[in-house]
């Protein structure tokens, strides 16, 4: 990886934000879902699945309502899916 600096018109600026995004994804080997992949496959191997995930952190969520909360929970949790990734996968 390499950082550069260029100038862009300010309105195609995230344009340009999103597509270092995409480069940067790539490179690292991830694809759209990556995130919601690895957080679930960590439930799966240190919690027991996604509802020992909710319970270890005495999350509210139940069922149905899991799906939907569980990418917001760990971000709060650990400040970012790759936190959480870099703490469970590493050990």
């Amino acid at each position: 990886m390499e950082k550069i600096c260029v100038r862009v018109p300010a309105d195609r600026r995230d344009d340009l934000l999103a597509y270092a995004k995409l480069l940067r994804e790539e490179a690292e080997g991830r694809q759209p879902g990556w995130d919601r992949q690895a957080v679930h496959r960590i439930a799966d191997r240190h919690f027991g699945g996604t509802k020992g995930l909710f319970e270890a952190h005495d999350w509210p969520e139940r069922g149905s309502d899991m799906p939907r909360q569980i990418m917001t929970r760990v971000k709060d949790a650990y400040g970012s899916i790759e936190a959480f990734v870099d703490q469970f996968e590493d050990d």
